[in-house]
């Protein structure tokens, strides 16, 4: 089997947006709700907003349950999400040895699947020196805002944009959150084969047990060991 493309998610896979997260979706909530932050546990802390988005399998589900929205509400404070992020000057990083592993995967086409914004992530990775190494983006504005992650439909428009994928063809996926291990799974019903191979970055070493339903193939601990995982793939 041949390795057609590398799939990434952003938050939390390629560049460390939480403090920047937080502060949007902090913005978001008082613009939907008018409520005070403070009233909401889950936005007091980073350490508190890291564990719902873990607990949670996405953004609406966060939304829903954390904050009490209805579904108009969750679909007004989506369509928010780019005007926020553009707004906020919170620097983020791309994680340790990104951009090095990248370049040296570059014989491989490159995509992200994301909830976060396209021209959010365009700008990052044309500040990080990345954008030309990315054949695709599909953010959110790509997909209809009640088929996002873990619903296949981004990750298919991803593959499909990147070109025919073969029978003997495979495609790898990187995330680290439940949601995109039980997308790429979705993916593969609707492929009829395990065309998607996943991979779980996990930059930190915390909580190293994997309680999910749908697990990942492969566990990186760090962004160089992609490089062997792919290796052994292939």
């Amino acid at each position: 089997m041949k390795i057609k493309a590398v799939i990434w998610d952003y938050d939390g896979t390629l560049v460390d947006t939480r403090r920047k997260n937080l502060n949007v979706t902090k913005a978001i909530i008082y613009e939907v709700l008018g409520e005070v932050n403070k009233n909401f546990p889950a936005l007091s802390s980073l350490k508190n907003y890291e564990e719902v988005n873990i607990k949670y399998a996405n953004w609406r589900e966060l939304y829903r349950k954390e904050f009490k929205m209805d579904e108009d509400q969750i679909d007004f404070a989506g369509s928010l999400w780019t005007k926020y992020q553009l707004l906020d000057k919170t620097p983020v990083e791309l994680f340790d040895g990104i951009k090095n592993v990248i370049s040296r995967l570059n014989n491989y086409k490159h995509g992200i699947v994301s909830q976060n914004s396209f021209e959010n992530i365009r700008n990052s990775l044309e500040y990080f020196g990345l954008l030309k190494f990315f054949n695709m983006i599909i953010g959110y504005e790509e997909i209809g805002l009640s088929n996002q992650k873990p619903h296949p439909d981004g990750l298919l428009l991803c593959i499909n944009k990147l070109g025919y994928l073969d029978e003997d063809e495979l495609i790898i996926y990187i995330g680290d959150h439940q949601t995109d291990m039980e997308c790429a799974f979705n993916a593969n019903k609707i492929l009829r084969r395990k065309a998607i191979i996943t991979i779980y970055m996990k930059h930190s070493k915390n909580n190293l047990s994997i309680d999910w339903v749908y697990k990942p193939d492969y566990i990186a601990f760090n962004a160089f060991e992609i490089i062997n995982i792919i290796k052994n793939i292939t």
